[in-house]
This record gives C-alpha cells, sequence and structure tokens, in this order.
C-alpha cells in the first residue's frame, strides 16, 4: 500500500512507541511479527468466549441459547436495565381470558397489592400467583429459638391443625409446644434411647413415636396419657406412618425397623385400641439388610419401602389385610429415600447409585420408570471438569411439589435438582449449600415454594418455577459454630414452618409480628424431664419419685438449662398453673446427693416475688412427705459377701485408719462452674462424666449454697461455717503419701469391687451420707473383681463429707488401649476403710515379689514402720478367689492378727532400723519414703525430668510471687476473714500449695500440676463475679504459668507475664489511645491451637476421636478410610512442632470429622451428630486462628518492606553529604543510646500504666527507627 496509489491507508497502521515515547511509523511486516500469537481463528474464539461471559454478568431470558444476531434480552449488546422484568399496566388485572385471569409471564416483576385487589373487585377473580407473589416468602422471619432439649432432635412434626408442634430427641423425650406462642405443653417419657420419627394420625388425636430401643409408644393428643407400647421390633425403628386408608373403624400405622421388617399395626378409631401382634414382613434376603424409609399413597392403599438390598417393595391394602404387591430391583445400592405424590399413582425413590427414578403403576401391576441421573447437567452450562466427573455423586433426599409437576432431588455435592416428573428433564439446579441436604419440604399448597435445610446451618426457600432464593437463613450459635439443620416441616396453612438442630434448639419461623413469642424464656425445660422412671413389665412407666404416672403429675415448673426455676412471669406459661397465686410459682429447690451422683428435689421452701417465705400449699406438702418418705438412707445390712466392720484395734496396734478426708478435685470439664445443669454441651462446654446419666439424669448432683451478693468480692459474713465444709488433709496435704490414694489425672489404678464395697458398706452403716445401693457401678454393668482403668475425670463436691468423683475407663488388659466403657465412682477417704484404688506400679511390683508364708515384712502406716509375719495367703472372700485384695494374712509383732494386701507389705532390708519395743513402730526416713513412692515414667514430665522440670517452675513462682495481683493467690484463702469459701469452693489450691507439692514431689505426672493451676483461675470465677477484678486477676496468672509450664526452655516467667500482661491492658485500654501499627507474632496460633486442641479434648463429643481406631475392633476400617486421623495424632504433630501453619493442622481435623462421615454413613447415628456439633466448633473457632495468623504473615511482610525501603532511603540521603556525617551519626547513636536506657526498666509487674505506655512508645519508636546501627540489646525484653 506505501508504494500504491492508497499511501494514506498504509499510514492507518498503528505507529510504535519506543521507551522515550517517541512514535515511529510501523511496517506490515512489523506488525505481523508482533502478533504471531494471533490464530487463523482468533476471532472465532474471542466470540464463543463473549456469551459465557456475558451470561454470568447480565444473564439472559433463555438459558442456554448462543446468537452473535441476538435483539433484546438476547442480544450481545445487553445491559442489566434491558433485561430488568416488565410491569403489567393495571388495566391488565381487570381482563379476563376464558373467564380467568390471564397468567403473569414469569418476567413480569410484581404489583402494587392494591392494583391487585382493584382487578380482583372488578373482575370477581383472581390468580393466586398474583394475589401472593413469591417474593411475600422473603417476610417470613425467625420468631423465637428455644433450646428445649440435651441432645439432638432429628423429628418435628405440626399436628393436622398446625397449632401443635412435636419434637423427637435423642435424649429419649417427645415435647410439645405450641406453634402460637412457642409454649412448652406437656413431656411425653417413657423411651429410654433416641427418638428415631414421629406421626400424628389423620383424626389428630394420637401422636406415635418410634425409637432407638425398639419400641413405639402411642399417646393421647387430648390427655397425654400412653395409649400403646407396640414392641414388634427387634431392632431399632427407622420409620413410622399412619395409614390414610379408612376401612369401617379399622386404621393401620406402619413402622419400618433396622431387623428389615415391616409392621402392619392395626388400631380401632373408636376407642384407640392397638392390637397386640402387628401384620409382619420379614424382608431379609441376607445379613446386614435394612427396611430404611416407607411411605404411603395419597389414599393410604399403597406403602412403598427402600431397603440396604437395592430394592423397593409395594404392599396393597385392598384385599382386608396387608399383603406385598411386588418387588423392583432396578436400582444397584440402596434405596434410603422414597416419597409418594399428592396425588395419583406414582413415587419417586432415590438411591447411593446415584439416581433417582420416577415410578407409576400401569396396567397389570406394571410398574415403569423415568430414569433420573444425578450426573446431568443444564443445556448450555460449562462442561464438568475433571474433579466433577470423578465425583460419585448419591441422592440425599427425594420429594415432589404440592401439584406434582417437578420432582427436586438433594445430591450429596450440595446441590439441589429440579426436574420434569412427566418427562424427567432437568429444568433448575439449585446452589447455596454448603453441605449434605437432608430436609426438602413442599408448601402445602403453593407448588412454587420448597423448603431445604442441611447439615450446613441453612435453610433456604426456593423459587420451583425461576430456580432461584426466596429466603435465606443461617442457624448461627454464638460460641458453638452453626448448627446443622436435622428436620423442618411447614403448618398446614403455611404461614409457618419450624426447624430443629443438632444442639437441641427448636426454631420458629412465620410471617407478622414475634411479640407472642417474647414473653417466652429462651431455655424451657420442666424439672420433672430427666426424673428416672419405673417399667412395668408392659413397658408402660411411672415416675420413680412420686409413683405416678407422668402424665397425671402436678403442673410442674419451668427451669433453665442449669436446672434453676424461672420468675413467676415465666411459670404461668406452664399449663395448669396460669392461676397459682404468686407465692407458689417459684419453689426453693434443694437436692440430696447420693453416692452414685443421683439427687432428689426437695422443696424446701416457696418464695414469693418479694423473697418472704410463705406457707406451703397442701399439695407442695404431700409431695415432700412423699419425698422425704422414699429419700430415707438406706440402713439396711448390705447383702452377704461385703466384710464385715474391722474391730477397733488396741492400743499400740498399727491403725490403718487414714487422717480425716473429704474428696479430690472437681475435674476441669466444666468452664462455667462447679455446678452442673440440664445441658453441659450448652456453648460447647464439655459434657460430664458420662453422656447416658448426663442425659438420663441431668439435674443431679447438684449442691444448695446460700445466696450470695452479685459484687465483685464476696462480702466477710461474720459466722463460722461448721468444721465439716473445711477441707480436710486429704485435698490440702502437700506431702506424698502412699496411702491413702489421692487421684490424680491420667492415673493408671486397679479398680477392686471389694473395697467399693466395703466403702459403700461404712457409708450405709454409719449413715454418712444416703446412698443408694441400686446405682452402683457393679449394678449398671458386669465388674470382675478387679478391673484396669484410667482416670480420665475428677471432680470435687461441696458438701459434708467432700466427696470426689471419678470417671474410669476401662483399659484393655492385653493391648493397654482405652477402650469406651467407663463407669463414674463417688468416695471420700473414711477411717478404717482399706483404699480400693491401686495405683498400677505399685500394683505390679507387688505382684512381681514372691512372698511365702513366716515371711517377715514391714509396712507404711502413719508415717512408721510396722514389722510382721506373713502368716497364709487366702482370698479375702471365696466368691473372688483369684483377687489379690487383702489376701494376705498377717500376724504383726504385737500379736494382732489382721489382712493385708501385697502392695501394703515391704521387704525388710538387711540394715533397717528395729523398733524398741513390739508396740512401736519405725519413723520412714524421705529416702525411703522415695523408694516406695510412685516413680515418673517417661515423657510424663517432658524431655526434663521431674526434678529439673519442677525446680524450673517452682523458681518461675517465686519470681511471679512479687507481682502485685498476685498476693491474694499466693497462700491459701483466710476462713475467718471468708468463711463461705470452703462452702463454695471443694477443691482449695493457691501458689505457695502448688510450689510445695513440687519441692515434695506431689504430682505423678506434668498434667496432675496442670490440672491444679487452673482451678486458680476457676476458684476465683466461682466464688467471686466471672468480670470481677480479683477473677480477671487470676485469669492472667493461671495463663502465665500454663505458658510457662508449656515452655521447658523459658527460665524467666516474667518474660511472659509482661507479654501477657501487656495483652491484657491494650485490650482494656484500646478505647483511650489511638492505634498503631502492630506486628503480630506469626507463631501465635501454635498456642492457640494447642489450647482449642485441649478444650475439645475436654468436650465428650470428642471422644470418638481421641485416639486412633482400633484395627481389631473395626477390621474393615482400613478397607474404607484411606487416610486414618485422630485428635491425639494432630495434637501430637502440634507439640512436635511439624505444622507449617494452622492452614495444615486445619486440613488434618477436617480429614477427622471427614473420616467420621463416611465410616458412619447413618445420620441419625450418635456419632454423626457428634460429629456435626464438634466440627461446626471447629470450625468457628479455627477461623479466627486462621485470619490472625494470615493478618500476622502481611504484617511481617509489610514491616520487611518498609525497612527495607527506609534502609534504602536513608542510603541515598547520605550518599550526596558524606562531609557532615561524623556530626550525624554522633546525634543518632546519642539519641539510640538515650532510647534504650529509658527502655531498661526493671521487669517488674509493679510499672503504672502510663510509665509501661511510654515504654512500649519508645520501644516503637526504637523498632521504627531501622538503623542498622543499632545492634544494642533490647534489656527491657529480658
Amino acid at each position: 500500500l506505501s508504494t500504491g496509489p492508497c499511501r494514506k491507508a498504509a499510514e492507518l497502521l498503528p505507529r510504535r512507541l519506543d521507551w522515550e515515547g517517541n512514535e515511529h511509523p510501523r511496517s506490515y511486516e512489523d506488525l505481523v511479527a508482533a502478533n504471531r500469537h494471533v490464530a487463523p481463528d482468533h476471532l472465532l474464539q474471542i466470540c464463543k468466549q463473549i456469551g459465557p461471559i456475558l451470561d454470568r454478568e447480565v444473564p439472559s431470558g433463555v438459558p442456554g441459547v448462543h446468537s452473535l444476531l441476538g435483539a433484546g434480552k438476547h442480544s450481545l449488546l445487553r445491559t442489566t436495565k434491558d433485561c430488568c422484568n416488565s410491569r403489567w399496566k393495571a388495566s391488565t388485572f381487570a381482563a379476563l381470558h376464558r373467564g380467568r385471569p390471564p397468567e403473569r409471564p414469569l418476567n413480569c416483576s410484581d404489583n402494587s397489592i392494591v392494583e391487585m385487589c382493584r382487578g380482583r373487585e372488578l373482575t370477581g377473580a383472581q390468580r393466586f400467583s398474583s394475589i401472593n407473589p413469591v417474593s411475600n416468602y422473603q417476610h417470613m422471619k425467625m420468631h423465637r429459638r428455644i433450646l428445649g432439649h440435651l441432645s439432638a432432635v432429628y423429628c418435628i412434626a405440626f399436628d393436622r391443625t398446625g397449632s401443635r408442634i412435636f419434637t423427637g430427641s435423642d435424649d429419649a423425650l417427645v415435647k410439645i409446644w405450641s406453634s402460637f406462642d412457642g409454649r412448652l405443653h406437656s413431656t411425653l417419657r417413657g423411651h429410654y434411647a433416641e427418638i428415631s420419627d414421629l406421626a400424628v394420625n389423620f383424626e389428630n388425636t394420637l401422636i406415635a413415636a418410634g425409637s432407638c430401643d425398639k419400641t413405639i409408644r402411642v399417646w393421647c393428643l387430648r390427655t397425654c396419657a400412653p395409649v400403646a407400647v407396640l414392641q414388634g421390633h427387634s431392632g431399632s425403628i427407622t420409620s413410622l406412618q399412619f395409614s390414610p386408608f379408612v376401612k369401617g373403624s379399622k386404621r393401620y400405622m406402619v413402622s419400618t425397623g433396622t431387623d428389615a421388617t415391616v409392621c402392619f399395626w392395626q388400631w380401632d378409631v373408636n376407642n384407640n385400641g392397638f392390637s397386640d401382634r402387628p401384620h409382619k414382613f420379614t424382608e431379609k434376603p441376607r445379613p446386614g439388610v435394612q427396611t430404611v424409609c416407607s411411605s404411603f399413597s395419597p389414599g393410604g392403599m399403597f406403602l412403598a419401602t427402600g431397603s440396604t438390598d437395592d430394592v423397593i417393595r409395594i404392599y396393597f391394602l385392598g384385599f382386608g389385610s396387608p399383603e406385598k404387591l411386588a418387588e423392583l430391583d432396578s436400582h444397584t445400592d440402596k434405596v434410603d429415600s422414597i416419597q409418594f405424590c399428592h396425588s395419583g399413582e406414582r413415587f419417586v425413590s432415590g438411591s447411593r447409585d446415584g439416581t433417582a427414578r420416577i415410578w407409576q403403576l400401569h396396567q397389570r401391576n406394571q410398574w415403569k420408570s423415568i430414569l433420573l441421573d444425578m450426573s446431568a447437567t443444564l443445556p448450555g452450562s460449562a462442561p464438568l471438569t475433571e474433579a466433577e466427573n470423578f465425583f460419585k455423586p448419591k441422592v440425599t433426599m427425594v420429594s415432589w411439589d404440592r401439584h406434582d409437576n417437578t420432582v427436586i432431588t438433594a445430591v450429596n455435592n450440595h446441590l439441589l435438582k429440579v426436574w420434569n416428573s412427566y418427562t424427567g428433564q432437568l429444568l433448575h439446579i439449585l446452589k447455596g449449600h454448603e453441605a449434605e441436604v437432608f430436609v426438602l419440604e413442599p408448601h402445602p399448597y403453593d407448588p412454587r415454594i420448597m423448603l431445604s435445610a442441611g447439615h450446613d446451618g441453612n435453610v433456604f426457600i426456593w423459587d420451583l418455577i425461576r430456580g432461584t432464593k426466596t429466603m435465606h437463613y443461617f442457624n448461627m450459635i454464638e460460641g458453638q459454630g452453626h448448627g446443622a439443620v436435622f428436620d423442618c416441616k411447614f403448618t398446614s396453612d403455611g404461614h409457618r414452618f419450624a426447624m430443629t438442630d443438632s444442639h437441641g434448639h427448636l426454631v420458629i419461623f412465620g410471617f407478622g409480628s414475634s411479640k407472642p413469642y417474647e414473653k417466652l424464656p429462651d431455655q424451657v425445660f420442666f424439672h420433672t424431664d430427666y426424673r428416672p422412671l419405673i417399667r412395668g413389665s408392659n413397658g408402660f412407666v411411672l415416675d420413680e419419685q412420686t409413683q405416678q404416672a407422668p402424665h397425671l403429675m402436678p403442673p410442674p415448673f419451668l427451669v433453665d438449662v442449669d436446672g434453676n426455676p424461672h420468675p413467676p412471669r415465666f411459670q404461668r406459661l406452664v399449663p395448669g398453673r396460669e392461676n397459682i397465686a404468686d407465692e407458689h410459682l417459684v419453689p426453693q429447690l434443694g437436692y440430696v446427693a447420693t453416692s452414685d451422683g443421683e439427687v432428689v428435689e426437695q422443696v424446701i421452701s416457696q418464695q414469693s416475688a418479694e423473697g418472704v417465705e410463705v406457707r406451703h400449699s397442701a399439695l407442695d406438702f404431700a409431695i415432700r412427705q412423699l419425698q422425704q418418705h422414699q429419700e430415707r438412707p438406706v440402713t439396711a445390712q448390705a447383702e452377704g459377701g461385703i466384710p464385715a466392720p474391722a474391730r477397733v484395734p488396741e492400743p499400740g496396734t498399727p491403725r490403718r485408719g487414714r487422717m480425716e478426708v473429704q474428696s479430690p478435685p472437681n475435674v476441669g470439664l466444666r468452664r462455667s462452674g462447679q455446678v452442673e445443669g440440664v445441658r453441659q454441651m450448652h456453648q460447647n462446654a464439655p459434657r460430664s462424666q458420662m453422656a447416658t446419666e448426663r442425659d438420663l439424669q441431668a439435674w443431679r448432683r447438684r449442691v444448695v449454697v446460700p445466696e450470695l451478693t452479685t459484687s465483685g468480692y464476696r462480702p466477710s459474713i461474720n459466722r463460722e461455717i461448721s468444721n465439716e465444709f473445711r477441707p480436710s488433709a486429704w485435698i490440702t496435704d502437700v506431702i506424698p503419701r502412699k496411702s491413702p490414694f489421692v487421684p490424680q489425672m491420667g492415673d493408671e489404678v486397679i479398680y477392686f469391687r471389694q473395697g467399693h464395697e466395703a466403702y459403700v458398706d461404712a457409708v450405709c452403716r454409719t449413715n454418712l451420707y444416703p446412698i443408694n445401693l441400686d446405682r452402683q457401678p457393679w449394678k449398671k454393668m458386669e465388674l470382675r473383681d478387679q478391673e484396669f482403668v484410667k482416670i480420665t475425670g475428677i471432680k470435687y463436691e461441696v458438701s459434708p463429707p467432700t466427696l470426689c468423683c471419678l470417671k474410669l475407663t476401662l483399659i484393655d488388659p492385653g493391648t493397654g488401649k482405652i477402650t469406651d466403657r467407663s463407669f463414674s465412682i463417688k468416695y471420700h477417704d473414711m477411717p478404717d476403710v482399706i483404699d480400693f484404688l491401686v495405683l498400677r506400679q505399685s500394683y505390679d511390683d507387688a505382684r512381681n515379689r514372691a512372698w511365702r508364708s513366716n515371711d517377715r515384712f514391714r509396712s507404711v502406716i502413719d508415717d512408721a514402720w510396722w514389722f510382721g509375719t506373713i502368716v497364709c495367703q487366702e482370698p479375702y472372700q471365696s466368691e473372688y478367689p483369684d483377687s489379690l485384695f487383702q489376701c494376705f494374712k498377717v500376724k504383726w509383732d504385737n500379736g494382732e492378727i489382721e489382712k493385708l494386701s501385697p502392695w501394703d507389705v515391704e521387704a525388710i532390708p538387711e540394715n533397717a532400723e528395729q523398733p524398741e519395743s513390739e508396740s512401736a513402730g519405725v519413723p520412714v526416713t524421705d529416702e525411703e519414703m522415695i523408694d516406695i513412692l510412685y516413680k515418673s515414667q517417661e515423657g510424663e514430665w517432658g524431655k526434663k525430668g521431674r526434678d529439673q522440670e519442677s525446680a524450673r517452675i517452682i523458681t518461675g513462682i517465686e519470681q511471679l510471687v512479687t507481682v502485685d495481683i498476685v498476693a491474694p493467690f499466693s497462700g491459701p484463702v483466710d476462713l475467718i476473714q471468708y468463711p463461705t469459701y470452703c462452702a463454695i469452693i471443694a477443691y482449695p489450691t493457691d501458689l505457695n500449695t502448688i510450689k510445695l507439692r513440687l519441692k515434695h514431689n506431689f504430682y505423678r505426672r506434668l498434667s496432675a500440676l496442670i490440672w491444679d493451676v487452673k482451678h486458680i483461675e476457676q476458684n476465683a470465677k466461682t466464688f467471686n463475679e466471672p468480670r470481677s477484678k480479683i477473677a480477671e486477676s487470676a485469669k492472667i496468672i493461671t495463663n502465665v504459668l500454663l505458658k510457662f509450664i508449656s515452655k521447658p526452655h523459658c527460665t524467666d516467667i516474667m518474660e511472659i507475664y509482661n507479654a501477657i500482661e501487656n495483652m491484657e491492658y491494650s485490650e482494656d485500654e484500646v478505647s483511650e489511645f489511638p492505634s498503631q501499627d502492630v506486628v503480630l507474632d506469626r507463631d501465635a496460633w501454635k498456642d492457640h491451637c494447642k489450647r482449642l486442641l485441649d478444650y475439645m479434648f475436654e468436650c465428650e463429643d470428642s471422644e470418638p476421636f481421641r485416639d486412633p481406631v482400633d484395627q481389631r475392633e473395626y477390621p474393615d476400617y482400613c478397607n474404607i478410610i484411606d487416610t486414618p486421623m485422630d485428635l491425639g495424632t494432630v495434637r501430637q504433630t502440634l507439640e512436635e512442632d511439624r505444622y507449617e501453619n494452622p492452614i495444615d493442622l486445619c486440613k488434618d481435623t477436617r480429614q477427622i470429622f471427614t473420616n467420621a462421615k463416611s465410616y458412619t454413613p447413618n445420620k441419625r447415628s450418635k456419632i454423626y451428630s457428634m460429629t456435626l456439633r464438634l466440627s461446626a466448633f471447629f470450625e468457628e473457632s479455627i477461623s479466627k486462628i486462621i485470619s490472625d495468623y494470615k493478618t500476622a504473615v502481611k504484617s511481617s511482610l509489610k514491616l520487611r518492606r518498609s525497612q527495607r525501603f527506609r534502609k534504602k532511603l536513608q542510603h541515598q540521603e547520605s550518599a550526596p553529604s558524606r562531609q557532615g556525617s561524623t556530626r550525624q551519626k554522633r546525634a543518632t547513636i546519642k539519641t539510640q543510646e538515650n532510647t534504650e536506657q529509658s527502655t531498661a526498666k526493671p521487669t517488674s509487674a509493679k510499672v503504672s500504666g502510663p510509665e509501661r505506655r511510654r515504654v512500649n512508645e519508645a520501644k516503637d519508636i526504637f523498632r521504627r527507627s531501622g538503623s542498622s546501627s543499632s545492634g544494642k540489646t533490647d534489656n527491657s525484653r529480658k
């Protein structure tokens, strides 16, 4: 072109620019060389990419249609404004088409309700979709969230009128609530295992509950009286339904179970009488098959069931009695969801094979199906990625819309898919859930609306026509993460719906005002909910305390999760208590503790709103008399086989008695105080010793103490507390002794049943405190004469005498590993009662000695050696011939005959000092005492060993006590100044006691020391207000000590104190001072993760995940799980500093929960709900740790860049003027020296606030200076 007549056209080629910005002409060859990457079809590829990109930004009216020549909403030049929905004119609503209002197009936006009502007045008709647009459902809001159960709630149902809500929980209770104001109407008791399904009959007169205890219980809805207890299954109930089928007065209820049976229970509608024997079908072609789901047709003539053997079975009720009609085996994996349509003879089945099928009955009893493949995608959607192709979809739930035009399936990839029920065409893919969905609930009359809920805590209301979200709610629980939603139901009128979650909550949603629900407390329990029951042979139950049927008992009191009665305004919400006088509304409940942890309430006094004691009602008096009669201490002699009381020895006889004692420490499992309440997992606090005991006996082990003021410090009371409450030497002793045995966390001991029986017998004989023989561990589980156990929980209770509560977990003697079996005991040290817990180390040493008759021995009693001779070895009781407990018959040198155990006798060294007389003892030397005490094992005190580590911690405590705020904790509490202290705190401890115990090697391992240290903060918060100044000081001291203990190489505890105290100070003063650039610690996440894992270990929900899975107990585990992981491994990896960042730790912890869900896919199993609760708590906690870590990394990188920039800038500024540099350097050095002198303050904790602030500001200035010449040490950080 440049050489021809079109020279100007050649100049159209773009010019090039050089580095100075000058333009130069460019030849065609240069242009081609610069664009060699442009392929011949480059323009075509651009056109292909434009459509999908534009669809994401401005979606077209019809998805999947791509054209470069489209117009309007399909044009490639469309904007958001072009795609706005049109709006009908007001005159359109007055039109009729064939006698009906025209159907509004999908792209038409909602019109004014005034215009629609005016059109209805003119025409006399209006379409439902116009009167009630889908957008109205976004106004459904949460009215109230109520904590009403101790465990996960998997079942919820409304009655046929929508006025009552029924919830069935894993705490074995069924509760009835008002849907209008959330009031708790009644609690239905009787089951003793998890509730698996609920059903209300069509006459709205009965409610039935199926349970994992293999029974079905039916109650009358009018009186709450039990109607029937049906026992026809040998496995857990999986589904329960009343049939719509009607034939005269005959009705049917159907149940399915894990025993692969389908039971048809016939009942009469006139008298509500159920047949004792069901019409049963056992469908078990091979072992392990279960029937897991069922659904009735709209008329009740057909029943479809799904099983784990991949077969769908159809039953027919039209022949007079139920008969099996067909077996459909088109699925290749278990069928765990099935649902009949609302009208007609069609049903949909969902399977784990990744498909759903819509079945329809054709002629000659043939069922044909339409296949719905879960791997299908919408037309025009992007192709699946490699990971998505590899993923195997599974159907988790199926449902129909109200008009049966569409089928909705939930897939395990968290998607919902909407299908045309007649053609099987995929219409929409609904995205929003982040975990599996198991709740699909259609609106009772609006075919456009579908509700979904899942384990991610999300609840969505969907528009099935447009495939969009209408309403969203996230079930966030403060301090616990999200609560997985387990069930959800609409009322019959569709104006409300309710859901239940993994934490025991009932949440009610609806239109309009929430005012009727505002008068309800957040925690709603009856004080009788968890009382024990007496079960008859026919399955019916009586309340153990009142000997009455639960429905005949007086109206109960309304209490919170801790068992505390609510104020009078709430007590009137209980049915039957609306008109009771104020003085009788709130009781003062006392609790009588028994030796096994059982506590029964006693009404001490009724108090009015003003706190004035008033007269008891006749009903209260009768109840109290009955309670006193039933709670009378057991005084009868124990059964044969329990040792007789030892006689009192003569003067000079070595006494086996102990110093007067009361009990060991309250295991640090409760974060919110010493008193156990209904739900310890509320706020995700770790649970109590045994889950089953906690769930069924929630308000036990309570202690009544005098009401205290709410000020920061407890006021001094001028009265003496009885000596019975004062701490005994057993609790406060700092010198280790072989006997009496003082339990410590982590002890491996031998439990002797004979000794425990002797202790119980002694308590009953002396009437020391009430004890129930039927509640002892050998009555609840099979125990041998001696069991190898580990102490996994310790707790002390305030009462005369102070009792030690231990959780003992059985250890497999063959493998040495902890099992999942455990039991709890309560005891205290009693004179003349032998220890029935013996350290495993002492037991093994005793077994290795070969004692024979006439061997001389010596034994330690009351810190002195007593000498004697072994007469013979014989069992203490004939029924326990192999037990070593008290198996030696010995003769003391003074002639007394007594029984001893092998661990009580020691060999006499050749150079041993002999007593002066036969009735005298020889004092035990320190060296001899050390030789017979516990020897610490490798790893129990870290790498340095007990002596070195104890000396380091003692030095740290001595440094710490110089701080002002430590003074109240440096020694024991003055009981003269604070006489109520010992009536509130069961296990007192202080820094001096801890230091003396370290000095005398009292602690057997580091975990026992940590347990003591944590009680400093716990006791301060229990005796004082949790947010008081002294409680905050206790928190700082505890954190300093724990951090110092966890850092074996740290020798200066004040360095840790200043860091923590400054952090606390900066948090308190953050509002008073302007924010400054702070460089966060990149390694702080390690301490945070360690505390998080320690907290999770204390939670009962973590019990299955603490240790690796036992391959011998679960041999198929490795076949299912490729990457085993457990919390113990995660914690060990963290302690060994093998995690680079918290993200790696998070991946391993998430792997634990993934493995649990994969190995235990049953969504209604206890371990599955435990996994959901623990994972939700972990996710909420770890997210902040990861966020802080990322912030610290960014801050560190930013600081490094700024330091490099400042150094470069200083270098450039100093280069031009070298001559005056000497003077500047001198001035700089002098300034730095002054700065260092100002920061080199002693590290005393008595530094004032302003002075500390100046020191910190000087440090910041010194750091920001960035001078490379500053090579001096920052003395303030030594």
